[in-house]
């Protein structure tokens, strides 16, 4: 079912699609940033665990868990900064 406003569309000039693209881009990463997290936290734990260290998460959701327990929002996004400036071209 479609509606018609009469209204026609132009194309996105190239700023546009330049902004565009990078606020779906930063959209993204917010949301992807999450399990990334607890990717490189579990990656870590088993680098250390090799020379003897303790473990400290039995799976993701348990990263999830602790991580969201002791450090908040803040701990799930840790590293989200750098992420958004990367994919703005910000990159200093």
């Amino acid at each position: 079912m479609s509606t018609e406003t009469g209204k026609k569309t132009r194309p996105l000039n190239t700023a546009e699609g330049f902004v565009l693209g990078g606020l779906a881009a930063c959209v993204a990463v917010t949301f992807s940033n999450i399990p990334d997290v607890a990717k490189t936290r579990m990656q870590l734990q088993g680098e250390l665990a090799k020379d003897g260290g303790v473990r400290v998460y039995k799976n993701v959701v348990d990263v999830l868990a602790k991580t969201w327990k002791n450090e908040g929002l803040r701990g799930l996004q840790r590293g989200l900064g750098p992420a958004v400036r990367y994919f703005t071209g910000l990159v200093i």
